[in-house]
């Protein structure tokens, strides 16, 4: 059985090199230190203290105790030390899985501006697809992930970031002039989708579905970067987030197909698990995220 308490005051005892001084700085009276130090004696079968007109000294066994006391308390101290900085943001570390589209076009423009106000805040980013970010997060081995969020839940909490609208988008050598493309005459034109994992293709799939259609894409992708690349060079007509193309939209590069029923907007959110607690770090990223502010403890 450790006997912390009993360590503690020989710990000041050893420290201080006088009695009254020890019981000043853990506010016991000098005759609970003698009481103490006699009683760790007789558990250990050692003589610990030599008193003189000073104060006291450790014996050899003392000493040799005193060294391996001195590294615990250190330790400790250490450690309440960090947790403190921990607390205060001032370090501490955010595992966030994302997805390289929702990464580039929405998690890097808030990274300068969290990295100024906390400076000393590590951030680990770990790309993978939503489905992988999922399953990392099932694992433990991330904080939060940053996903196009689902009917089904499961075991996991969401908090809603932001809607996005999916559309049809083509480069310049499609010249479709209707205001409003039929569903079932936008099937017919080469479609370009991200692979079938992901889970906003799984949107995507399910609102054809829901419109009695089913496709086969011409070009399956992982990357909406590319996808983006492959509608300005005409390969087809591509199902991209509206708002991460507005330049390409402004500048003409490319046009909107718009099409008849409309693609229902969805939300995009962070993800945690269940009842378990997250990284006081990535409590103030999502607190940031989320446009609040987490005040130190």
């Amino acid at each position: 059985m450790l006997h912390t308490e009993l360590y503690k005051v020989f710990y000041f005892t050893a420290m201080c090199q006088s009695l009254s001084e020890a019981a000043e700085r853990l506010y016991i009276s000098q005759p609970a230190i003698s009481k103490s130090i006699k009683k760790l004696e007789a558990l250990t079968g050692c003589t610990l203290f030599i008193r003189n007109s000073r104060g006291v000294t450790l014996t050899t066994e003392g000493q040799i105790l005193y060294d391996y006391v001195k590294i615990a308390f250190e330790t400790l101290n250490n450690g309440e030390m960090m947790l403190e900085k921990l607390k205060k943001r001032t370090e501490g570390i955010v595992k966030v899985g994302i997805s390289d589209t929702l990464c580039r076009y929405f998690f890097l423009p808030h990274l300068e501006a969290f990295h100024y106000q906390y400076p000393g805040l590590r951030i680990q980013i770990i790309n993978r697809t939503s489905p992988d970010t999922l399953k990392l997060l099932e694992q433990g081995q991330l904080d939060f992930g940053i996903i196009s969020i689902p009917m089904d839940k499961g075991d996991l909490e969401y908090i809603e970031l932001m809607t996005v609208q999916d559309i049809f988008v083509a480069g310049r050598k499609y010249d479709i002039t209707e205001s409003a493309l039929p569903l079932e005459k936008l099937v017919s034109y080469p479609l370009l989708m991200l692979e079938a994992k992901n889970l906003s293709r799984i949107y995507i799939d399910d609102y054809f579905k829901a419109n009695h259609l089913s496709v086969t894409p011409e070009i399956e992708i992982s990357s909406m970067d590319i996808l983006i690349e492959f509608a300005k060079i005409g390969l087809g007509i591509a199902t991209v987030i509206k708002s991460f193309v507005s330049e390409e939209l402004a500048l003409g590069i490319l046009k909107e197909v718009s099409v008849f029923p409309a693609i229902p907007q969805r939300k995009i959110g962070i993800a945690t698990k269940k009842n378990i607690s997250v990284s006081l770090a990535s409590q103030s990223f999502i607190a940031f995220l989320n446009g609040t502010r987490v005040t130190s403890q």
